[in-house]
């Protein structure tokens, strides 16, 4: 296991920068995390990070009274990382100087866990102030720069590839990072609708014991607070110190502030391809704050990796969309390549690539396979008596009858040419391919197509050849096209609306 194993790796990436040895637990897990100052004092390998309970109570913890080793009941350590409130001196065997050992049990509001807190710093055995020496000004300054840094990194990480369905997460995880790394009590995004005038809270941090108000911060307009929307938009930042001291024209920003306990806020403009697209902001509740520029840089850097990963993700968003419409365009094309025009059942190309493939099947499968050829009977006449356009009419009724009549996978009707029709019947045998040349010859009978041209019938008729016979490997689409087509002109001979099946 290692700190990438942490429930929340920006939380603890902010842990591991500080100075002081710190170690915890979650409530919820065996493991405890220790950080690079912790590893250090115990002497154990920078890359370990988590430690078990068994390899704790292998640490040398002295009691700086007697010099003696703490038995396992009475060890401070795991005692504080079991939950015990404790404020007691420890020490180690290779540590001159007794450690403050302090524990505490927090709630993180973010994680839904506990954890149990755990510094150990070093103390003189007179004094209540610790050995270490105070950091001059400018190496407090860096050591926070560093830390800072090093968690813009693991934000930055977390977000530049962040899927879909975990964006929301991975924002309000690096909010809870800015938020505790800059001792804020909220943290938020908020975004500006398409034509700038309303916005909406849609992630937010804040800190345990800290009221949050996402639900009602929706559909803002924005011309109920115009002081805010100015400088935003002019200045790219909102900055006040004191709520309190807000001019007379923010009065309806003084009000929400107030309303929402902020003493102080910073938001900081989100742009998308240059525009205007939302801000993230923290605010103070417990007390004021005097922002300086470090927090305003900050702030900004958060703003823009949360506005690039927003636009990326939109991005792909909109790239799976246009994708998606391209699929669906293919699919359409596809579909109207294999449809006959007039009739919209399938057409000569469909069939051809419908009949091989079936016919490898069948093969494959050694199942028999049935092809139909039906030509409706004496269509030129009826053509040339009421008209081509009544002969479209009558070919699309006849063709949407033929479609409903397949119903098992690979089953198509399909328009073969002029007044032809196919239907292909894979896994049929003589006696399916009979059936349903019948329930052809009861569909003609039902449409009732006046034919007064016709010397079969008084109503459009057909006739119908049939091939049906188990393929092999050397069985072609040929052989079933030319069995089929001779027992369809055998059934024209013999006086029509009729069928013949082709011998084997």
């Amino acid at each position: 296991m290692s700190k990438q194993d942490v429930t929340f790796p920006h939380f603890w990436a902010v842990l591991d920068a500080l100075p002081i040895a710190l170690l915890y637990k979650e409530n919820t897990r065996a493991a405890v995390f220790a950080n690079q100052a912790a590893l250090t004092l115990f002497q154990l390998p920078a890359q370990q990070n988590v430690l078990s309970i068994s390899q704790l109570q292998q640490l040398p913890l002295l009691n700086p009274d007697n010099k003696q080793a703490f038995d396992l009941l009475h060890n401070p350590l795991l005692l504080a990382l079991s939950g015990t409130a404790l404020q007691q001196l420890i020490q180690l065997n290779n540590y001159d100087n007794p450690l403050l050992l302090q524990s505490t049990s927090v709630a993180l509001s973010f994680t839904l866990h506990s954890i149990n807190l755990v510094t150990l710093q070093p103390k003189a055995l007179n004094t209540e102030m610790p050995l270490q020496p105070a950091l001059l000004p400018e190496q407090a300054e860096i050591e926070e720069a560093l830390a800072f840094d090093k968690l813009m990194s693991l934000i930055s990480t977390q977000l530049i590839n962040v899927q879909d369905d975990k964006l929301d997460q991975h924002i309000e995880a690096a909010l809870a990072a800015i938020g505790e790394f800059c001792h804020a009590d909220r943290s938020y995004v908020f975004l500006f609708n398409a034509d700038l005038t309303a916005m909406s809270n849609t992630h937010e941090w804040v800190r345990s014991g800290i009221s949050s108000h996402k639900a009602k911060l929706q559909h803002i307009a924005l011309q109920a607070m115009p002081y805010f929307f100015q400088k935003i938009q002019q200045e790219l930042v909102f900055a006040v110190n004191d709520v309190a001291s807000l001019p007379a024209e923010a009065a309806a920003e003084q009000q929400e502030f107030i309303a929402e306990d902020i003493q102080s806020v910073l938001c900081c403009a989100m742009l998308n391809n240059d525009k205007l697209s939302g801000f993230v902001g923290c605010d103070m509740v417990s007390r004021q704050r005097n922002w300086t520029s470090n927090d305003l840089r900050r702030m900004k850097l958060v703003g823009e990796m949360i506005a690039n990963t927003l636009q990326n993700v939109s991005y792909r968003r909109s790239l799976q969309q246009m994708q998606q419409q391209l699929l669906q365009a293919n699919l359409e094309l596809q579909k109207q390549a294999g449809q006959d025009g007039l009739t919209g059942i399938a057409n000569r190309r469909q069939f051809d690539t419908s009949l091989q493939n079936e016919l490898q099947r069948c093969a494959r499968n050694n199942l028999p396979l049935g092809l139909l050829l039906l030509d409706i009977d004496r269509f030129k006449l009826y053509n040339d008596h009421y008209g081509h356009q009544a002969g479209d009419d009558a070919l699309k009724c006849i063709a949407q009858a033929l479609d409903k009549l397949p119903r098992r996978n690979g089953e198509l009707a399909a328009r073969y040419g002029g007044e032809e029709f196919a239907i292909i019947l894979p896994g049929s045998d003589t006696e399916a391919c009979t059936e349903m040349a019948k329930q052809i010859q009861q569909q003609l009978t039902e449409l009732a197509i006046a034919h007064q041209q016709s010397d079969i019938a008084s109503v459009v008729t057909a006739s119908i050849g049939i091939a049906t016979s188990t393929p092999n490997k050397h069985s072609t689409c040929a052989d079933f096209i030319s069995a089929a087509d001779k027992a369809l002109y055998k059934a024209k001979a013999n006086g029509r609306n009729q069928f013949i099946i082709a011998a084997q």
